[in-house]
């Protein structure tokens, strides 16, 4: 039996505190750093502080990291950004593209920032929760996206999954 909780294989992009350095980088302990990467939207500073990224500005672009964690990491994280009180409840769990970070992303011109679709990946990333409508009408059909992957992964004991096998799966759910 394969404990595919166990094996670093969720990409998950951080850009605030969680970053190698950050004020709550301990929470990435075990997981393993591939380097910085950007995502489109701009990065904002809430109210109270907490970062979060505007994924309707096309032009910006946002810089963090890219990390391969495993199950129990990914707990941790999801307890910290829904349920610890250091942020405010509105985060969740969703997929966003990235690209491998370059150089000139230091500079101020938008129109520059390459958001190629042959160097575009996908990766898990907690990003500000809007008010947003239960197309259903049936609470019991709201999409989680923490949920969904335990039992995925806690359902494949017969195969070692890999990255992109989870990015499929959770896409295939946030489309159905």
């Amino acid at each position: 039996m394969i404990n595919n909780f166990k094996i670093p294989i969720i990409r998950l992009f951080v850009f605030g505190t969680l970053r190698v350095g950050g004020r709550l980088d301990y929470y990435m302990e075990g997981s393993s750093p591939l380097g910085l990467y950007y995502t489109q939207g701009q990065l904002m500073e809430s109210e109270i502080g907490s970062a979060y990224i505007d994924f309707n500005e096309k032009t910006a672009a946002t810089i963090g990291e890219l990390h391969q964690v495993n199950y129990y990491c990914l707990q941790r994280i999801h307890h910290l950004e829904n349920a610890s009180g250091e942020f405010p409840r509105r985060y969740e769990l969703d997929l966003v593209p990235i690209w491998p970070y370059q150089p000139y992303l230091d500079k101020d011109q938008p129109e520059d920032i390459p958001f190629n679709e042959d160097q575009q990946m996908m990766a898990l990333c907690y990003r500000r929760r809007e008010d947003s409508k239960v197309p259903s009408g049936d609470w019991t059909k709201v999409k989680r996206v923490m949920t969904e992957l335990g039992d995925f992964l806690r359902t494949e004991t017969d195969i070692t999954l890999y990255h992109h096998d989870v990015v499929q799966h959770i896409s295939e759910y946030l489309k159905s």
